[in-house]
C-alpha cells in the first residue's frame, strides 16, 4: 500500500510539472514597457570582444659574447625596470685583461719588427740603385774602350808598324847600296876588306830589321788586333751581363725584403685584430640592456639553465643571461573562435582595456591572424573547439604596461550604417531560423520570423521581418522562468560601447546565421 501511494504521488508531481513548463499550456506573464524594445535604425558598430594576455611584441636577450668561461660578479635584480644602455650584469674580467695585455706586448714587438723590415727594404732599394748604376757605368766604359781601340789605338799602332817597315826598308836600301859600292871600291883598292865586311854586316842587320818590322805588322794584323778586339768584346759582354745580373739580383733581394715587410704587416694585422677582439672581450664583460623593459633571468624557453644565473655562477659564451621584454611596443594575444574569424582582417582597429588600469582605453590594431586553427584544450589535449591565434598590437608609446596581465580587446570589425537592430536577447533560433516576439496592440506578443545580419556583443542587425518602431520582447517567453528582462544596453546611437559578453542569445544567432560582417 505504501509503495502504491508513493508511486501515485510521483505521477501527480510529474503531471503538475508538465503543465507548468509546457509552453502551450503556460500563461504568459503580463508584459510591461520595461520588457519591450522599439526597433531602431542607426549605425551599428560590429565589434568582437575577447579576453587575452598582454605580452611584449619583442623580447631581447642579453647574451654573453665571451670566449671560454667566466663568473658573474654583478647581476641586476630580477623584475627591475631598466632603461636602454643600463648595466645589468658584470663578469669577471681577470682572464680577459691578461689576454689583452699579452696581445698589446706582441703588437709593440711586431711594430718594431715592421719598422726594421721597412728600413731594410729602403736600404736594399738604395743599394740596388747604386749597384745598377755602377754596372751601367762599367758597361759604358767597356763600350768606349772598344770604340777607342778600334777607332784610335789600333790604327795608330798599325801606322807605327808601317812606319817602322818604311824606315827599315830605307835603311836596308841604304845599307845595300853602300855594300854594293864598297864591293866596287874594294876591287879598285880604294878600301880594304875589313871595311867591306863592316858594310856587309850593316846590310845584313838592316835586312833583319826589315824582316822584323814586316813580322810585327803581320803579328798585329793576325793576332794582336783580333785578340785585343775579342778581349774588349768579352769585357763589354761581361759588363752587359753585370748590368742584367745587378738588376735581377736587386729585384730578387728587394722582393725578399718586401715579402719580409708583408709578412710582418700581416702578422701585425692579425695581432691588431686579436687586440680588437681582446678589447671587445673585455668590453663584453659588462652587459647592458638592449632596450627598456623588465629584467627576467635566463631564457624563458630554457628554464633548466636558470640556476646558473646568479652572482658567482659560471657561464660560457653565447649563454642567455637575461631576457628583457621591450615594453615600448605591447601586444595582446587572443584565441578567436572559428565562428568569428571570418570577421577579422589585418589592420582592423581595436580598443584594449585592462583591470590593472581602470578607465584606460588604448588604441590598437590587428597585426597577425593565424592561417591554421588550433584544437588543443587548456590541458594540452585535443578538443573539438577550433580557435585561431590572433595578435593585436598597441600603438607604440601609449603607456608602460606589464607583460602577463589580462586584457580585454574590442575589435572594430565593421559599421553598418542606417540599419535596423534589436538587442541580442530579443532574437532566438529554432531549426535554423530566427524568431522574436512582437508586441500587439491590445493582445499578447506575437511570434514572428525575422532575418538577421551582423551583430556585436549587445545588438543584432535585422534585415527582414521587422519595421522601425515596432516593439519586441527583450526575452523569449517560451523559456522556463521567462517574464522579466533586464534593461537593454545603451544603443550604438547613444555612443556607448558594447561591453556584454557572448551570451547564449548571440551564440544562437551566430550559430544559425553563420554570418559576421
Amino acid at each position: 500500500m505504501k509503495w502504491q501511494l508513493a508511486l501515485g504521488a510521483c505521477l501527480a508531481a510529474g503531471v503538475v510539472a508538465a503543465v507548468w513548463f509546457w509552453p502551450a499550456t503556460r500563461a504568459v506573464a503580463a508584459v510591461t514597457d520595461h520588457d519591450l524594445f522599439a526597433v531602431r535604425r542607426g549605425d551599428l558598430v560590429v565589434t568582437l570582444t575577447e579576453n587575452g594576455t598582454m605580452v611584449a611584441k619583442e623580447s631581447k636577450k642579453v647574451v654573453s659574447k665571451i670566449k671560454g668561461e667566466s663568473k658573474i660578479l654583478f647581476l641586476v635584480e630580477e623584475g627591475k625596470q631598466v632603461e636602454e644602455g643600463e648595466v645589468v650584469c658584470r663578469l669577471d674580467p681577470t682572464a680577459a685583461q691578461e689576454a689583452l695585455e699579452q696581445v698589446q706586448l706582441e703588437v709593440l714587438q711586431t711594430e718594431a719588427n715592421l719598422k726594421t723590415a721597412r728600413t731594410e727594404h729602403e736600404i736594399q732599394a738604395v743599394e740596388n740603385a747604386a749597384a745598377l748604376t755602377k754596372a751601367r757605368t762599367e758597361l759604358e766604359r767597356a763600350r768606349k774602350e772598344i770604340e777607342k781601340y778600334r777607332e784610335g789605338e789600333a790604327p795608330q799602332e798599325r801606322n807605327k808598324l808601317l812606319v817602322a817597315i818604311k824606315s827599315a826598308e830605307t835603311e836596308l836600301n841604304r845599307a845595300q847600296k853602300k855594300y854594293e859600292d864598297s864591293k866596287k871600291l874594294l876591287a879598285e883598292a880604294y878600301i880594304n876588306q875589313s871595311e867591306l865586311d863592316e858594310d856587309k854586316i850593316a846590310f845584313e842587320r838592316t835586312e833583319v830589321l826589315k824582316d822584323s818590322a814586316d813580322t810585327d805588322l803581320r803579328l798585329f794584323d793576325k793576332y794582336t788586333f783580333p785578340m785585343r778586339v775579342e778581349e774588349l768584346d768579352t769585357k763589354l759582354a761581361d759588363a752587359q751581363r753585370e748590368v742584367e745580373t745587378a738588376q735581377k739580383r736587386g729585384e730578387s733581394q728587394l722582393g725578399q725584403k718586401a715579402v719580409a715587410v708583408q709578412q710582418v704587416e700581416k702578422r701585425l694585422a692579425v695581432q691588431n685584430q686579436q687586440l680588437k677582439e681582446r678589447t671587445a672581450d673585455l668590453d663584453n664583460m659588462t652587459l647592458t640592456a638592449p632596450c627598456p623593459g623588465i629584467v627576467v633571468y635566463g631564457n624563458p624557453h630554457e628554464p633548466w639553465y636558470r640556476e646558473n644565473v646568479k652572482v658567482g655562477g659560471a657561464i660560457r659564451g653565447n649563454f642567455t643571461v637575461l631576457t628583457i621584454p621591450d615594453l615600448r611596443v605591447m601586444q595582446v594575444k587572443l584565441k578567436i573562435h572559428e565562428a568569428d574569424i571570418s570577421k577579422l582582417r589585418l589592420g582592423l582597429g581595436a580598443t584594449v582595456t585592462t583591470d590593472s588600469y581602470p578607465g584606460l582605453r588604448l588604441p590598437a590594431e590587428v597585426t597577425k591572424i593565424a592561417t591554421v586553427a588550433g584544437s588543443s584544450s587548456d590541458w594540452g589535449n585535443q578538443s573539438d573547439v577550433k580557435s585561431f591565434d590572433v595578435e593585436v598590437t598597441l600603438a607604440p608609446g601609449t603607456t608602460q604596461l606589464r607583460p602577463g596581465i589580462s586584457a580585454k580587446v574590442e575589435i572594430h570589425c565593421d559599421t553598418r550604417p542606417a540599419t535596423l537592430f534589436v538587442p541580442l536577447q530579443s532574437v532566438f533560433a529554432e531549426n535554423g531560423e530566427h524568431f522574436c516576439h512582437v508586441a500587439a496592440i491590445g493582445g499578447e506578443p506575437q511570434r514572428r520570423r525575422v532575418e538577421v545580419g551582423a551583430s556585436n556583443d549587445n545588438y543584432v542587425e535585422v534585415t527582414g521581418g521587422l519595421a522601425e518602431g515596432e516593439r519586441v520582447l527583450l526575452y523569449n517567453p517560451s523559456l522556463p522562468g521567462a517574464g522579466s528582462a533586464p534593461p537593454p544596453a545603451p544603443t550604438p546611437a547613444e555612443g556607448a560601447p558594447a561591453t556584454a559578453g557572448k551570451d547564449e542569445a548571440r551564440g544562437a544567432v551566430e550559430a544559425t546565421a553563420g554570418k559576421g560582417s
